[in-house]
């Protein structure tokens, strides 16, 4: 059975399947020093964000001379809107469209909002595009996921369950593709990282990270939307934990509003987002609203880090009230790559930052449908 695993996330969406693997894998062999990868190249995963856009409101793209020149955007039709057209990619921020972007950040009743419905289908035939069985005839699959730990609950399980079993028509650039999602794998958030430290990409356990099994974990997973607190006991789901609104969005509002104060005009979240992805710490950070001028925004996005670190130990530590049971701390999610990694350690010296943090939830929901199939 083919394993495709879905991170749909408030900010980002993560995919992975064995296809996504193998161009890994395959680029990673290939070893050329200096050679540009791509994003699946590089980590295994397709990365995409969490809104898209009616493609009725994208714009014509067809003006653009070469085709290096077009933006890496799809159109999609899903059979859970038929009537619309969708616009999504990774290129998606360019269009410089964000008041109309069609956003699945939630809270409350999530999984049963049409918007996210269309996100998975779309990540699903963004997956399912990959395999020829998907145009030719019906690709059956297992869909492996995670919630967070308070979204862990029958009737959130449910409609994430209702919302991804069954058959998936969907059609990208024209191309018609259909999958069968014969299996929903519905995990709690924060073991996905476990998982991932624990096993190996056939699902079996690593010998030298067996230790963890027996451990009292701290997930500390800092995503988009939330900040997720769990505490794992043998893999178990245990107390203390927390979940805050406190993701990825208020550290961007927070460099939005320090440069704004500073007399710097048009930045918006989404480019706040593209500009910390894609600059070197070491370089700085700009804002670059035309060819023609060039802003030095790092020591607002020097201090709103700081800030944004401090209010994330804050967070721990009253989360964790000083326990002293606790073996080993995990950073994950993408936005612990942006917090001050010394500062943490400083505080917890038994935490570590996971690698491939951004996908590391992902990685783990593959690898453990992988072991239930090698079990």
């Amino acid at each position: 059975m083919t394993i495709f695993s879905l991170d749909l996330g408030n900010k980002q969406v993560k995919l992975i399947s064995e296809k996504t693997l193998e161009q890994q894998r395959v680029a990673s062999s290939k070893k050329k020093k200096g050679e540009s990868k791509t994003l699946v190249e590089r980590l295994g995963a397709k990365i995409l964000p969490s809104h898209y856009l009616d493609y009725d409101d994208l714009g014509d793209q067809r003006t653009a001379l070469h085709t290096k020149d077009k933006l890496h955007i799809k159109k999609y039709v899903s059979s859970k809107d038929a009537e619309f057209a969708y616009a999504w990619g990774t290129d998606l921020h360019l269009v410089h469209a964000e008041e109309k972007f069609i956003s699945t950040i939630g809270f409350e009743d999530r999984y049963s909002r049409r918007e996210f419905k269309v996100l998975a289908d779309m990540s699903i035939a963004e997956l399912a595009i990959d395999y020829e069985e998907a145009r030719t005839g019906i690709l059956e699959v297992t869909v492996t996921t995670g919630v967070p730990t308070d979204d862990f609950t029958e009737d959130a399980v449910k409609a994430l369950t209702e919302t991804l079993l069954g058959d998936h028509n969907i059609k990208v650039d024209d191309i018609s593709l259909n999958v069968r999602v014969k299996e929903v794998i519905v995990n709690p958030q924060p073991v996905g990282t476990a998982y991932n430290e624990v096993l190996d990409i056939d699902g079996f356990i690593v010998e030298e990270k067996a230790s963890l099994l027996e451990e009292q974990v701290v997930v500390v997973d800092i995503g988009g939307g939330t900040m997720l607190i769990d505490t794992l006991k043998n893999m178990n789901l245990s107390n203390p934990r927390t979940q805050k609104p406190s993701g990825a969005y208020e550290l961007y509002d927070r460099i939005v509003n320090l440069v704004t104060d500073s007399g710097i005009k048009g930045l918006t979240s989404y480019e706040v987002e593209m500009i910390l992805r894609n600059s070197d710490p070491l370089e700085g950070y700009f804002f670059k609203p035309n060819k023609n001028e060039s802003f030095n925004i790092t020591p607002y996005v020097n201090k709103a880090i700081t800030k944004y670190t401090r209010d994330v130990l804050n967070i721990i530590s009253t989360t964790l009230k000083a326990t002293l049971r606790n073996d080993t701390m995990l950073l994950t999610g993408g936005t612990s790559n942006l917090i001050n990694q010394e500062e943490v350690k400083s505080q917890y010296p038994y935490a570590q930052f996971v690698k491939d943090a951004e996908i590391a939830n992902a990685l783990g929901f593959y690898k453990y449908a992988k072991s239930m199939v090698t079990a």
